[in-house]
């Protein structure tokens, strides 16, 4: 049993030098060691009335392939996905929610935030906390702004190039509807790595 132990610690030890990454859990707000590669995630949050302010956050690797969830409201993955097919369902089909065991859940939930500045970070982890190697990695954020309104903003990384810049985001909107418009705004991203 102790060398098994003491195989996993050199394992995470491994990974954690070769690929910078730490487990962090993903939350509005969140401070992490300067010298940690990360990427960050922030925008302005406005909650909208009712059918509206549901969101997730996640990774996906260069084929497209869900490697982790950040975040995604509550509502949604305990269940609302199955009578309100319009809250984030990009998401719901790639994360297949209703396959979630409820540890699983905890792990990527939260009730929807109130007003004010989101803040969310990667640290090259998938969603059992396995190191993922240096590549091509993409974010997104989908909201539900209003009933079938949605907005999608993605962007694209090269994670372990050791280089750290801003990136560009590109925004979608789909059955555009002034309802609720504003509740993801400013939202910018990092790839940090000191």
């Amino acid at each position: 049993m102790r060398q098994v132990i003491w195989i996993l610690i050199a394992f995470v030890s491994v990974c954690t030098g070769f690929y910078g990454c730490h487990h962090l859990q993903a939350t509005e707000t969140q401070t992490v060691n300067s010298g940690e590669e990360r990427l960050e995630i922030s925008f302005r949050f406005h909650r909208g009335g009712i059918a509206s302010s549901q969101y997730a956050i996640w990774i996906e690797d260069e084929s497209g392939r869900l490697v982790r969830t950040l975040y995604a409201t509550s509502f949604t993955v305990e269940g609302g996905y199955e009578y309100r097919k319009d809250a984030i369902p990009l998401w719901v089909g790639k994360a297949r929610p209703q396959m979630m065991t409820s540890a699983q859940v905890d792990a990527i939930t939260g009730a929807t935030p109130q007003n004010g500045n989101m803040t969310y970070q990667w640290d090259g982890t998938d969603d059992k906390g396995n190191c993922l190697p240096p590549g091509i990695y993409k974010f997104f954020v989908e909201g539900t702004l209003y009933w079938k309104s949605r907005v999608l903003y993605s962007g694209k990384l090269h994670w372990g190039n050791k280089v750290s810049d801003s990136i560009s985001v590109e925004v979608r909107y789909f059955n555009q509807s002034s309802t609720n418009e504003n509740m993801i705004t400013e939202l910018k991203a990092y790839h940090i790595n000191k």
